[in-house]
């Protein structure tokens, strides 16, 4: 192949293709490129020369600069890429000098119009695809004699789940290695193309990179074809003063991020060097973007609290007309990403929806309606304390013990950090903290890409983290044994062992950092003495045991101390569900008894007791239980 001195290489320019460039992130991406007018190309930077922007159709301009643009080499071509002679048009625009072609492949047929026209699906998605590589393949690798970057923008739809047969459901976590079980045509064209893309970079052909981008919130313009349109729209519109009727249930969960982050992520994905993709991706070159999981409501109330009081007034109106089967469908689809390749690329995480509004508001401030202004943002409850406070992180902190200890910690002037799965139950627990400082982080333990996340958020906030409580834990219906379903026994694993490991990992970098920290993890009396039928439960526990001591072990080299509490029937949802009132808890001769409990402030005066140690001392574990359960003696 051939190569290029890099004194020819700094004065090369790029040649930059864009399908899709007529459409919301077509132009946003060549917004983002005219402005920065370089780009990574070949292990330098390259400045941006020819510019092609293609598409079937060019509808109203959304980036200012592409209107405003004087630029001689920014083009507009119209066509068809399922139209092979629109495609070798296309690849002629490229000059016969050209040291550099990057595609970014973003023109699609989208999931609603897909599902309605088989053909015009196929056409674009599928064939058009097959165009377009295969004329990198010969305009680029075979004309010029190197490979084009190629990216490809994907989608989630390549994973589909609802069915009870499927392999997955809404529940699971997905990631790059999660099988491709599309339900629609769009989603199959999608994996298609995925699986084409890594054979022609395996052959040379392209340098390829794909990424599967989650819903984009929030778009500009008017609404798409895409099922879940709507989550734009429950911000577009409002902000607009033009009523809107959503289709989806108010609380169904959707996985979403912003123009901005896609855009970043793309060209953080191109602009990586090919030996750093070949050592993070190897073969399978395309990766899933992080992404953030929020309902319609979530959006609804971001919005309501970023709009001033004043202006809210101003406000399109907001009403549910629910579709049933259309919201049940995306109530299916899987919210939990782990996208740890993408960030091992360094694509950071989704913004949250306080920001997705307000960057939405900052770069389409025309879209937004006359009169109605934000308020000053805020993240958390950050500024009620000085800094020299001691900053916690509780996860499970939506309820039970973690609720307790937030409470104890936060009366003596710590700030917590929330940690939990449900946003709505961490903000219960902010509301029984009485405006004390605090800040809610939706985060769940089993996706190493969200602990990541949390602990990012932790630094960023407060550049310290002096306590880390590992409470986030689940159990499984009692069965005896030999009925344990293995399901059952992966997902309490997940959460109570590699949450616990996860979230210390991440947290005794971070102390290590600033000169120590302490670590108490939840245990349980389980992992020493079970209960009948208890296998998943008692399972995970011994092995937090075992955590444990390895993280104390291995963290005197940090000044990081870390223990356990083994608490013995403290009130709680979970502990009720096996103490049951009226029938008790069984026990080993196959009776049952209503067994004696602790609250749950005796529970966080235990955890108070061991934070308040000096960091030469540990606790490594404690027994913590109700004085007269039957713990000690013959069962």
């Amino acid at each position: 192949m051939a190569s290029l001195n890099s004194a020819s290489e700094n004065k090369a320019q790029a040649i930059v293709i864009i399908t899709g460039g007529g459409g919301f992130l077509g132009q946003s991406l060549a917004s983002a490129l005219l402005e920065r007018q370089t780009i990574q190309g070949n292990g330098v930077v390259l400045s941006l020369g020819l510019l092609v922007l293609a598409d079937v159709v060019f509808p109203e301009i959304l980036q200012p600069v592409l209107e405003t643009s004087k630029w001689d080499k920014l083009v507009k071509l119209q066509g068809d890429i399922s139209d092979p002679t629109f495609v070798d048009n296309l690849f002629g625009l490229i000059p016969s000098d050209a040291a550099h072609v990057s595609i970014f492949h973003l023109g699609a047929v989208m999931s609603g119009d897909g599902e309605r026209d088989f053909d015009l699906c196929m056409n674009v998605n599928l064939y058009g695809f097959l165009h377009l590589i295969q004329g990198a393949r010969k305009y680029v690798y075979e004309r010029l004699g190197f490979p084009a970057k190629f990216i490809l923008a994907s989608a989630g739809a390549t994973i589909g789940s609802g069915a009870p047969t499927d392999y997955i459901g809404k529940d699971d976590i997905i990631s790059d290695a999660t099988r491709a079980t599309p339900h629609t045509t769009y989603g199959a064209t999608k994996a298609c193309a995925e699986l084409l893309l890594s054979d022609y970079s395996r052959r040379g052909f392209v340098d390829a990179r794909g990424l599967r981008l989650p819903t984009i919130v929030v778009r500009a313009g008017k609404p798409n074809a895409a099922t879940t349109g709507c989550f734009s729209g429950v911000v577009r519109e409002p902000l607009a003063g033009v009523d809107t009727t959503l289709p989806i249930a108010r609380d169904v969960l959707h996985a979403v991020t912003g123009k901005r982050h896609a855009i970043d992520a793309m060209l953080t994905l191109h602009n990586a060097s090919l030996e750093q993709i070949e050592s993070v991706l190897g073969y399978d070159r395309t990766v899933f973007l992080p992404a953030v999981a929020l309902s319609l409501g979530d959006l609804e109330d971001a919005l309501w609290k970023t709009v001033t009081p004043d202006t809210q007034h101003k406000l399109g109106k907001i009403t549910y007309q629910v579709d049933a089967h259309l919201s049940a469908v995306v109530a299916s689809f899987p919210t939990k990403i782990d996208a740890r390749r993408a960030r091992r690329l360094g694509i950071p995480s989704a913004p949250d929806a306080d920001n997705l509004i307000r960057q939405y508001v900052a770069d389409f401030s025309s879209a937004i309606a006359s009169g109605i202004e934000l308020v000053a943002p805020q993240s958390g409850n950050i500024a009620a304390f000085p800094k020299e406070s001691k900053v916690a992180v509780i996860t499970g902190a939506g309820s039970g013990i973690g609720q307790a200890v937030a409470q104890r910690l936060s009366r003596d002037g710590w700030i917590v950090v929330l940690a939990g799965r449900r946003k709505t139950t961490l903000r219960e627990t902010a509301k029984t903290l009485e405006g004390r400082a605090c800040l809610c982080v939706p985060t769940d333990v089993t996706i190493e890409s969200e602990v990541e996340a949390l602990f990012e958020t932790v630094h960023t906030n407060y550049g310290t983290i002096d306590l880390l409580f590992n409470n986030a834990g689940i159990n499984s219906t009692a069965a005896s044994f030999a009925d344990v379903e293995f399901a059952d026994f992966e997902r309490v694993l997940r959460t109570n062992v590699c949450g616990p490991f996860l979230c210390g990992k991440a947290a005794m970098k971070r102390m290590a950092a600033n000169g120590g920290g302490r670590i108490i993890n939840n245990g349980s009396l389980s992992a020493q003495t079970p209960r009948p039928g208890s296998a998943c439960y008692t399972a995970s526990k011994h092995a937090v045991l075992g955590l444990t001591r390895c993280m104390a072990l291995d963290g005197r080299a940090f000044n990081v101390a870390c223990g356990q509490i083994d608490f013995g029937n403290v009130v709680s949802e979970m502990s009720l569900r096996t103490n049951k009132v009226g029938t008790g808890a069984l026990q080993p001769n196959g009776t049952t008894l209503v067994e004696s409990s602790m609250s749950l402030k005796d529970a966080a005066e235990t955890v108070w007791s061991m934070v308040n140690l000096p960091l030469e001392a540990n606790v490594l574990q404690m027994t913590v239980m109700a004085t007269t359960m039957p713990f000690v003696g013959r069962g």
